[in-house]
């Protein structure tokens, strides 16, 4: 059994299409996602027009520098007309212009934004609008009737990028699993190594047994690669050796997929195809890249009934809550419940012969 499982190791790593899907695709998904997740604010370059030999002036300045994540430099003088051709040059990312007003009356300021991120743009105006607000109080003198102090929360803050960690992982080893597993199955039919290994003493369930067992070492060291990998990035992640269990088996779930559709889906191209329409739906819908709470409230009962869902709810509720393995007994249950009845079925669907 351990020389058929070294064979059926081997068969795995030297089909690259599956390492690509096991590695290489995961870590391609976590590089590109951490450039757009570095945890925090990207910084404004500010054009401030204003006369700072006034009090309004340098009191609006004063504040505005500040703000961590506004670079501030102030010229003096600049028209609309031309700090939309400053804007232009990309140097600034937005440009406010004070004008002073006439005697006794308040002065008029111009805010001009040139950001393209939509959620950045509205931090910036935001904050520059709190910062004007905030500089009229004190200019007016004007009494406070409620004083706000803000701390931060001693509950740890996870990032978008540690969130999306356990996801890309799981995700991996869904496409991983299904995929690969389901291709293989359909190559080996159409080369005619099942109908070789059915006329051999060899028993079906010790072919299956070696296949499924290589697959479950390299979803286990994919576990590992990437959460390591996540890691350097700077996710923050807990978990050790029972998320990895976790991990490899939610792994079998899909594992009985693949197998359930090489079994009713024949030609590699069709089952790649079938294979992917089962596992494109469930990455976007169980979570791997947001939170299932932003999906309409009509389609969540059914998204929270896929396996995806549960596997990647078990892995955070360890890699970013502490929690152990028996505080993710709902999730388990429902896995547990997904590996009886995948694997009754893809035993009811699969057959040796070429039909």
């Amino acid at each position: 059994m351990r020389t058929l499982l070294g064979a059926s190791v081997k068969m795995v790593i030297r089909d690259r299409q599956s390492i690509f899907w096991a590695f290489f695709f995961p870590l391609i998904l976590l590089g590109v996602f951490r450039l757009f997740s570095p945890g925090t604010a990207n910084t404004t370059n500010l054009l401030v027009s204003a006369d700072t030999r006034t009090e309004t002036g340098a009191a609006l300045v004063q504040a505005l520098q500040q703000v961590p994540f506004l670079n501030v430099e102030v010229r003096s003088g600049v028209s609309s007309a031309e700090a939309n051709g400053i804007l232009a040059q990309r140097k600034f990312n937005a440009a406010l212009l004070v004008t002073a007003g006439p005697t006794g009356q308040p002065a008029a300021a111009e805010l001009i934004t040139a950001i393209n991120d939509p959620i950045g743009s509205s931090i910036t105006v935001a904050a520059i609008s709190s910062v004007v607000d905030r500089v009229n109080l004190v200019l007016t003198r004007a009494p406070r009737a409620i004083e706000l102090q803000a701390r931060v929360s001693d509950v740890r803050r996870t990032t978008y990028f540690e969130f999306l960690a356990p996801g890309i992982i799981g995700m991996g080893l869904m496409n991983f699993a299904t995929i690969s597993l389901a291709a293989s199955l359909s190559r080996y039919r159409a080369e005619g190594v099942l109908r070789r290994i059915r006329a051999t003493p060899l028993a079906p369930w010790k072919f299956f047994a070696s296949v499924v067992g290589a697959y479950l070492l390299v979803a286990a060291a994919q576990v590992f690669v990437l959460d390591q990998v996540a890691r350097l990035m700077g996710a923050n992640l807990h978990g050790g050796i029972p998320f990895m269990l976790v991990a490899v088996f939610g792994t079998l779930i899909f594992l009985n997929i693949g197998v359930i559709v090489a079994g009713k889906v024949h030609g590699r191209g069709a089952v790649e195809g079938a294979a992917n329409a089962i596992t494109m739906p469930m990455m976007f819908l169980s979570g791997s890249f947001f939170p299932i709470t932003s999906l309409p409230a009509a389609i969540r009962p059914i998204v929270e009934l896929l396996p995806l869902t549960h596997m990647l709810s078990a892995l955070r509720g360890m890699a970013l809550d502490g929690e152990s393995v028996l505080d993710q007994w709902p999730a388990l249950l429902v896995m547990a419940g997904w590996a009886v009845g995948t694997f009754v079925l893809a035993r009811m669907t699969f057959r040796f012969d070429d039909n």
